[in-house]
């Protein structure tokens, strides 16, 4: 497929990444908030703001995007049991947004114990 414009590129974290970095020039309050989705254990899905720390890249197509969490949180628990969620980024005056799910991981190391310490 032969992406051009606001689309180029082969990687979707550097494209999110080039939005996020456009959307905070633009976007008066919080460019990075999330609307993440966990679902609980009886399948009903539970919904709320949070702040997308980093876009990361990895190579062509690879990276994550880092959020933070209380683990002992419903939310931390809901992503604990079943390791997926979803969120959406939205620039209202961007006038975009992007959609996200997948698998979620547990950062234990370094980078979560300079972020708690903060």
């Amino acid at each position: 497929m032969d992406r051009s414009g606001i689309f180029a590129g082969d990687c979707p974290f550097v494209l999110a990444r080039n939005w996020l970095t456009e959307a905070e020039a633009t976007e008066p309050n919080d460019p990075n908030a999330i609307a993440l989705a966990t679902v609980d254990a009886a399948g009903l899905p539970n919904v709320r703001m949070v702040l997308l720390k980093e876009v990361e890249t990895a190579g062509v197509g690879g990276g994550a995007f880092v959020f933070y969490t209380n683990y002992d949180s419903a939310k931390g628990q809901e992503l604990a049991a079943t390791g997926k969620a979803a969120f959406v980024l939205h620039w209202k005056s961007l006038r975009r947004q992007i959609r996200v799910r997948g698998v979620v991981s547990r950062e234990d190391g370094p980078q979560a114990d300079a972020y708690y310490t903060s």
